[in-house]
């Protein structure tokens, strides 16, 4: 049954996503220039300490754009967050699901509490239906559905349209340092496979929940003879409880140059699950890796485990220490802390949180990571 499990979660998709990231889109026609509709006000912020949401329209497609407390009153210039899915992204009456990622107020109490600098979201919007897996997934897969084609037109219209209006709309600092591109699920394929091979428009990409699932046929050799990284930051996250391949692709980055804890960063979520409240839980960790304080010292550690998926051997039980920062930033750092296992003739912790039992005991380790130290105990019978 795992086997049958780790077949249709095979890391060959996962790594063809990469592959497709670096290898970029075809050329084809510029979508026609449309022109945005009157401003429709959401909400009116009350006092200085709120941002505003309003729509847009760009043709048939709707812009949520979120400005910042005192943007009406100011001459400031801001960093812009770009995200996938927009009508999920800020208010639960226009929520696909009823529920949404409330990135607004996120962004507002992150400020309020000087973890990030004040920024433009523009969130936009999906295709409905079927059309959304065909803009967000950039290559053919029969049970999205998509041709891959679709996702090179969004892609286009996003660079091409959604970028230049907001630039000339609203008061942008219109350069790829002060631009990130955010997605979850089928957005986050997306955004991972625009940002990562878009480095001249963005220097960060957050990518959550990524529906690893979704790519077709072995790449893996393909992506070992490439060359060369971008240079951008990324942020990676997982629920425990949804079942997709992950680590791997975290792996792969790091052989390609990345430097975890500088310019790529991951989240196994133990409770994660694959909605907008889970995704809305985490939020907080890459918008502060864009317009935040660079991570110092760790000021919590709290550990759990899952089962981690490899695309060469059956599942293995991974260690997860998850450090809290003195930015506000969480993620994962399971190859960064090291391991005593108190316990050692009933089983083994390797350098990678990798879990190896020897008898039908539960461990009890010591995980530290700089300076600060947790008891965990491992359950056999988990």
């Amino acid at each position: 049954m795992i086997r049958n499990w780790i077949y249709k979660y095979s890391i060959w998709g996962l790594v063809a996503l990469v592959i497709l990231a670096v290898t970029g889109c075809a050329e084809g026609q510029k979508p026609t220039s449309v022109q945005p509709s009157p401003t429709l006000k959401v909400n009116n912020a009350p006092d200085e300490t709120k941002g505003t949401v309003s729509i847009e329209k760009l043709g048939e497609r709707r812009i949520f754009v979120y400005l910042p407390p005192g943007y009406e009153t100011g001459e400031d210039r801001y960093p812009v967050v770009y995200m996938n899915d927009g009508r999920n992204v800020f208010n639960t009456g226009t929520s696909s699901f009823n529920k949404e990622w409330l990135v607004d107020k996120k962004v507002d109490e992150l400020v309020k509490e000087s973890k990030m600098e004040k920024v433009i979201v523009v969130a936009v919007d999906a295709g409905e239906g079927s059309d959304r897996g065909n803009e967000y997934v950039p290559f053919p897969n029969d049970s999205v559905p998509s041709d891959g084609t679709g996702a090179e037109e969004f892609t286009r219209f996003f660079i091409e349209t959604v970028i230049p209006f907001a630039d000339s709309t609203y008061r942008t600092i219109p350069d790829r340092e002060h631009r990130m591109i955010m997605g979850s699920s089928f957005g986050g394929v997306q955004a991972f496979w625009m940002g990562y091979h878009h480095p001249e428009l963005f220097s960060m990409i957050g990518a959550m929940s990524v529906s690893t699932w979704v790519a077709n046929g072995p790449a893996y050799e393909e992506w070992t003879q490439e060359t060369g990284k971008p240079d951008v930051k990324i942020w990676l996250d997982m629920g425990a409880t949804e079942e997709m391949v992950i680590d791997p692709l975290v792996d792969l980055l790091l052989s390609k140059g990345f430097k975890y804890g500088q310019d790529l960063f991951f989240q196994m979520d133990p409770i994660g699950v694959h909605d907008e409240s889970s995704w809305s839980r985490r939020v907080h960790s890459p918008l502060i890796m864009f317009a935040g304080k660079e991570p110092g010292q760790p000021v919590k550690l709290e550990v759990s485990d899952y089962m981690s998926i490899s695309w060469q051997e059956e599942p293995y039980l991974r260690l997860n220490p998850v450090v809290t920062m003195d930015n506000g930033m969480d993620y994962s750092v399971p190859s960064e802390a090291s391991y005593k296992v108190l316990n050692p003739e009933a089983g083994q912790v390797d350098s990678s949180g990798r879990v190896t039992f020897l008898k039908q005991e539960d461990l009890r380790v010591e995980v530290t990571y700089q300076g600060m130290t947790q008891l965990y105990q491992i359950n056999h019978d988990r």
